[in-house]
């Protein structure tokens, strides 16, 4: 059981995003695209489930002092980190292997993804804006791994509109993490005292407002509405944009920044995403149907 709190199974949530490839190449329907994807996604799991438990054996120190993240099995002294990096190598190991199923193109994105995190670990995080941009890399990579994993080439407005947004929701979870640590006193993060609850908001902003541009503009582009035979994707905009300002509103209102946590607890949040998510499948699949 603390082996399984270890790999944080639900922030596995984060890895659709190499399934959002598969959606948007029209090619959802196809059982062997969805194998491709799926095995894709798993191996992102494996992999992104290998990193958490390198930052915690890394922060287990400063874990402890921490009112939630003290309870996590390293910094609680429930699994002993030399145990936990044994672990942690052989997630590794079988995610490189699903990913020998693929193509080396896929196996290059793993390993790219694999050493941005650890670089991240090692010094990135005491960085300031580079910590950040680093988890935003993350997510940019799923996208582009997702594209390779079913042989299509990454769609430039996705990839954009998916590193703004990882920023746009890191930038709001550096924000959370300063509010919370002012309120409770907690020093758990070193890379907080260089950031400001103002700079940050205002990141939150720019990179928010990049990211509902960057989508707008992949909605709006010709290659996207030939793509799909309809002009109709913008009507998900609406979504993304709640989903935004939905989020923005939860950090000002909570101090709680944590996306996976927002996610998964919001009914506003999940019923935004599953919305956009019904919706954009349903015109891109039913495409010029739509009038």
């Amino acid at each position: 059981m603390n082996f399984f709190k270890l790999i944080r199974p639900k922030h596995w949530i984060k890895n659709l995003f190499v399934v959002a490839p598969l959606v948007f190449s029209g090619r959802f329907m196809n059982i062997s695209f969805i194998y491709a994807s799926l095995l894709a996604f798993i191996s992102f799991c494996f992999l992104s489930s290998a990193i958490y438990i390198l930052n915690d054996i890394k922060d287990a120190l400063t874990d402890r002092l921490h009112p939630i993240k003290k309870k996590r099995p390293i910094a609680a002294g429930l699994i002993k980190p030399n145990h936990a990096l044994l672990f942690a190598m052989g997630l590794v190991i079988i995610s490189i292997i699903l990913g020998t199923f693929l193509n080396w193109k896929v196996l290059f994105c793993l390993s790219t993804y694999l050493l941005v995190n650890v670089f991240y670990t090692i010094k990135g995080k005491n960085l300031i804006l580079i910590d950040v941009f680093c988890i935003a890399a993350g997510f940019a990579l799923r996208v582009i791994t997702g594209s390779y994993a079913i042989s299509v080439l990454p769609s430039g407005w996705l990839v954009t509109s998916t590193f703004f947004l990882a920023l746009f929701l890191g930038f709001g979870k550096r924000r959370g993490e300063l509010a919370f640590s002012q309120v409770n006193g907690s020093e758990h993060r070193k890379i907080l005292k260089y950031y400001d609850v103002n700079l940050l908001g205002n990141i939150m902003i720019s990179t928010g407002t990049a990211a509902v541009v960057m989508y707008t503009l992949y909605t709006l582009d010709v290659r996207t509405i030939e793509q799909f035979g309809t002009d109709k994707l913008y009507y998900t905009i609406p979504f993304v944009v709640y989903g935004i300002f939905r989020y923005m509103f939860l950090i000002l209102k909570n101090d709680n920044g944590d996306p996976t946590e927002v996610l998964l607890k919001d009914k506003g949040m999940i019923f935004s995403v599953l919305f956009w998510f019904l919706t954009t499948v349903l015109i891109i699949y039913l495409g010029g149907k739509i009038s």
